[in-house]
């Protein structure tokens, strides 16, 4: 059976036989295998190893139902190249808010797959937008479980952190950002029409000065409200102005 070791990228002395400084190269023991969710510089660059998850649904692109969370697991030991390995998920409820095993806003299989040959590979977990409320901010903490294919790794990596809400009551920074979207009085029902139709996904985003394309946008949704009769809470027709 053909195996190799795996050097783990640490912040800290993991078990070695000397202790080492930070942001090296360790060998780790390699009479057990163990995981590690990958998050924070230590793995490598911020942007592919966030130290939590966020986001705002409505910032998504376009209209999503079902948003997949891709989330880096790193293996703790030796690369198996002949058989895939298995790995356990839950939600640890004592760190959550608005999500529960079982919740139908998440879903993702308890247990999941470590592919052969991999040294990482990805926790996957569907966040289901159409079942989300509009006002509840979800905390979920994701941890791993350790089974017969990988005991415990370095504790602080067992879990990851995950927040998100769909909820536009505050205006983002985009609609007062852009001189012809602030002229429009705001709501969260036009801007959760002028996302879905603009498919911007920056909440920061600012009009480059091509206007034209600012311009179609709001025309689209200005036809979309005319064509389609819906009132504020109380009781006035909702128009795109």
């Amino acid at each position: 059976m053909r195996k190799i070791l795996y050097i783990i990228l640490t912040a800290t002395a993991l078990l070695s036989v000397a202790a080492c400084s930070e942001d090296t190269l360790e060998a780790y023991d390699t009479s057990t295998s163990a995981l590690n969710i990958a998050r924070g510089t230590v793995f490598g660059s911020a942007a592919d190893y966030p130290e939590s998850y966020s986001f705002n649904a409505y910032f998504l692109g376009g209209k999503v139902t079902d948003y997949t969370l891709q989330i880096p697991v790193r293996l703790q030991g030796v690369i198996d190249y002949d058989r895939d390995r298995h790995f356990g998920v839950m939600i640890s409820e004592a760190e959550s808010e608005g999500i529960t095993d079982g919740s139908p806003v998440v879903s993702f299989d308890s247990k999941q797959v470590f592919r052969s040959g991999m040294y990482q590979d990805t926790l996957r977990a569907t966040i289901h937008v159409d079942k989300m409320d509009s006002e509840t901010t979800y905390k979920m903490r994701l941890k791993l479980i350790p089974g017969d294919d990988f005991t415990v790794g370095v504790p602080e990596y067992q879990y990851v952190d995950v927040q998100f809400t769909k909820n536009l009551t505050i205006a983002p920074a985009f609609w007062e950002n852009n001189s012809k979207l602030s002229k429009i009085t705001y709501s969260a029902r036009k801007c959760a029409v002028f996302l879905e139709i603009s498919g911007i996904t920056d909440p920061e985003w600012v009009d480059d000065g091509s206007s034209v394309i600012l311009d179609y946008w709001i025309s689209l949704c200005k036809q979309w409200f005319e064509q389609h009769e819906e009132y504020d809470s109380n009781g006035n027709r909702i128009y795109f102005e």
